[in-house]
């Protein structure tokens, strides 16, 4: 296996693990009664500490590494990826989930991302990669589509959808020039940690991040795993095979968490999931994905070779 093909199937997990952890996340403000932004932000600091604790060395060294200017640049990008997620939230309280979900991340946050790489990074995509995109992004917008819901309006909620894509877009461009000089695991765990930091504080700040019980804090610290994996595996991804395809096939953890849902309610038929309002749309959309993975797949394609970095 080369490594293009390697790293599709390490930034295919990463959306797996994703998929997972949405499942999860809907799982725990259900039954241990947690807000919305204390799952985004808190498994995101304990993810991050899992990550440096396991390289204390690599860490430490980065830290140094970093000097002044850098970790300027550090928290610029944690700043946006705080933002990001903040602004991603509250969208999503106002114009729901499926909608954001396409508007959001299934759509502008792709777009964004290859049109910056395509001028901070210098990245192409090739005339498979492009048909393979638009499959997978079609697909996408068919699994998380609810036809009831979805309207052409432009109201606070959709700005704040387009914008919190684009400071996401934004922090995956930053992510990919620190990977050029910088090792995998340490800038990760850095990332989670700091970015989480920001979220508690301004959620604190505002209200809207209440504390939890003993209980609701054992479930926040075994979400924690979540993220530390899935970042780990995306980030993995952005120097091998180009922030671009990386976003691309990211975008497949909206059709991968409808498969984790029917597999949970497969085995606990009375958990409480909220599905797709057309499952046999939701298993086309899940069919043209795949198919669009399976052009990027291709082998012979372009593939990213930076300077190896170790993990």
């Amino acid at each position: 296996m080369d490594t293009r093909s390697k790293y599709i199937i390490v930034v295919m997990t990463s959306a797996l693990i994703v998929a997972f952890e949405a499942v999860a996340v809907e799982g725990a403000i259900n039954t241990a009664h947690l807000t919305s932004l204390i799952v985004a932000s808190v498994p995101q600091m304990i993810g991050g500490t899992i990550l440096m604790l396991a390289y204390p060395r690599g860490t430490s060294d980065f830290a140094r590494g970093l000097g002044q200017r850098g970790w300027l640049y550090m928290m610029a990008l944690c700043a946006m990826v705080a933002g990001g997620v903040f602004m991603w939230f509250d969208a999503v309280g106002r114009i729901g989930a499926s909608k954001e979900a396409i508007l959001g991340g299934g759509s502008t946050e792709v777009l964004f991302v290859v049109l910056l790489s395509a001028v901070f990074l210098s990245e192409r995509l090739n005339r498979w990669e492009i048909l393979g995109s638009f499959l997978v992004l079609g697909g996408v917008f068919l699994v998380l589509a609810n036809t009831e819901t979805l309207q052409l309006t432009l109201g606070i909620g959709e700005i704040e959808a387009i914008v919190s894509s684009l400071m996401l877009a934004i922090s995956i461009i930053m992510t990919t020039k620190l990977l050029r000089s910088h090792d995998l695991t340490p800038l990760s765990g850095v990332e989670l940690f700091v970015s989480g930091l920001i979220l508690v504080l301004l959620g604190t700040a505002i209200g809207v991040i209440k504390m939890p019980d003993v209980n609701g804090a054992l479930v926040l610290l075994g979400l924690g795993v979540f993220p530390s994996v899935s970042l780990l595996a995306y980030n993995a991804g952005l120097p091998k095979i180009g922030a671009s395809l990386t976003s691309v096939l990211f975008a497949l953890n909206g059709v991968m968490t409808v498969g984790a849902q029917l597999l949970i309610l497969f085995l606990l038929p009375k958990a409480s999931l909220i599905l797709p309002q057309n499952l046999g749309l939701a298993v086309l959309g899940g069919l043209i994905a795949f198919s669009g993975v399976y052009l990027l797949y291709r082998p012979g394609a372009r593939s990213v070779k930076p300077p190896e970095r170790p993990l």
